[in-house]
């Protein structure tokens, strides 16, 4: 393809930004981006408070590869080359008590397991799940819409597939599984977090956990483990990075170091093909309708966008609703009062930024499934101080006053907490059970560049910053090569 051929990218989120300096690293010199909003950074949010600047929605979770440092992963390609302040922020899980208040704990989903294992036959069944994963990592074979498969078998039902493993083997790869067949290659398989109060296959922090509640036999544990665990587990590194300036200061400083054109409040409302090297995009800007043939377009985006600007019967067919349901997210900012648990502090260092997962399962005296829909599942603090931003799962059934009384119930991590923001935003949807089965995920393998049309994405690579940059490093690389 000529490197002068004018390439169109619809979006300036994570998706967006890397993808437009992927191709200015390839060469392509003619590369615009359009964005709906006011400025980049897709449907990442942010408020200030106290002079702190708060991500709502794209933030953090910069995850940690194998070995001492993230040297092979795709994020710390770009804080390299883009640098930017960061922080470290750790990972906490948090539990009610007896009593209903907070208490630091094992993710309670693995509590009734491991009260079954012995300690030894737990760190047993750590191992095979850790080697299991490093097999998968290290055998991975060149980028695919179906991740890394984790010894699974075509076909096979989830129920099935715990069934052929250990207990506690069974329930990490499962969650790993459903969450890593929707990842890239190149993303680091140890550390997948699904914030939804899981730590689905994160070995290290569960083995960390079995050796603080078997302290007198950590010596013991440590040496049935394999060298890479314990070396993963000994790691200071922090679970993620945050951006003190907010997340946009990443992607901005991407945009300008690579020069990238971003054209804002373009809205696109339709794509279409006119032949194999020639695919006009039309987007509406300052009240009138544009339009412009280029040799190739990238688009980024919600499943709900890529419906809206094709009229093509398959693409509008492989991204509806019924293969990627639309979901919601809600975020709040809130401000607390006194902290029933202060995060751990390493002597000498300052006050320790970090976020809790908060267990949705169980703990709470309320389990109706519809208000489970509005429970907070993370809590984040982002900055030294009393704010924090809380994630909730939700839908727009229901107002803004009556989704905070019942997220509000849920910060039992906090006396009287004070709303001071919130942001409602549709979740990156991935595809629905049944559509991955039905090999969704083969379906949009096969249209990608048909037309000079490509689709990449939270819904494709996963919703971290790690997992965007690395399938954009990697496939990217391969379509435009």
């Amino acid at each position: 393809m000529d490197r002068g051929a004018p390439i169109c990218v619809v979006g300036a989120g994570q998706s967006g930004i890397l993808t437009a300096a992927k191709l200015h690293d390839l060469g392509y010199r003619d590369v615009e981006i359009l964005e709906a909003s006011p400025e980049l950074g897709g449907l990442c949010r942010t408020a200030e408070a106290d002079g702190e600047v708060y991500d709502f929605q794209a933030h953090l979770i910069v995850q940690q590869d194998f070995g001492a440092d993230m040297a092979d992963t795709a994020i710390h390609e770009l804080i390299t080359r883009h640098p930017v302040p960061t922080q470290p922020e750790i990972l906490h899980f948090v539990a009610r008590s007896p009593s209903g208040g907070p208490q630091q704990a094992v993710p309670p989903h693995f509590v009734p397991l491991l009260s079954t294992l012995t300690a030894e036959q737990a760190a047993d069944q750590l191992t095979t799940a850790w080697t299991i994963i490093e097999r998968a990592r290290r055998e991975r074979s060149g980028p695919g819409m179906a991740g890394l498969a984790f010894d699974r078998i075509p076909g096979e039902t989830w129920e099935s597939y715990r069934a052929r493993h250990a207990p506690l083997v069974g329930e990490i790869l499962q969650g790993l599984v459903l969450y890593a067949n929707m990842r890239r290659p190149r993303q680091p398989a140890e550390t997948v977090i699904n914030i939804n109060a899981h730590i689905n296959g994160h070995v290290s922090q569960l083995a960390k956990m079995l050796l603080s509640l078997y302290p007198a036999d950590r010596a013991a544990l440590l040496q049935r483990m394999p060298p890479s665990l314990v070396a993963q587990i000994g790691s200071r590194r922090p679970v993620s990075l945050g951006f003190p300036g907010g997340f946009r200061t990443l992607l901005r400083r991407i945009a300008d170091d690579h020069g990238l054109a971003v054209t804002l409040r373009a809205r696109v409302t339709r794509i279409e093909s006119l032949g194999p090297e020639a695919v006009r995009v039309t987007w509406r800007a300052d009240g009138r309708e544009h339009s412009r043939d280029c040799a190739r377009v990238v688009m980024t985006g919600r499943p709900s966008q890529i419906r809206e600007v094709f009229p093509d019967s398959e693409i509008r067919d492989l991204f509806a609703e019924r293969n990627c349901p639309r979901a919601w997210t809600r975020s709040y900012l809130v401000r607390a009062g006194a902290e029933p648990i202060a995060f751990p502090r390493r002597p000498g260092s300052p006050e320790p930024l970090g976020f809790w997962v908060i267990d949705p399962y169980g703990s709470y005296t309320d389990t109706d499934p519809d208000q489970a829909l509005h429970r907070i599942t993370a809590a984040n603090k982002q900055h030294p101080g009393r704010n924090w931003v809380c994630f909730s799962n939700s839908d727009t059934s229901v107002t803004d006053a009556e989704a905070w009384a019942v997220a509000r119930d849920t910060l039992f991590l906090f006396d009287e907490p004070e709303l001071l923001a919130e942001t409602i935003a549709e979740w990156p949807a991935y595809p629905s059970a049944a559509a991955v089965r039905d090999g969704w995920f083969d379906r949009v393998e096969a249209v990608q560049g048909r037309d000079g049309i490509y689709f990449v994405g939270e819904i494709l690579s996963g919703p971290t910053i790690e997992c965007i940059s690395s399938f954009v490093r990697d496939t990217v690389a391969v379509w435009f090569a």
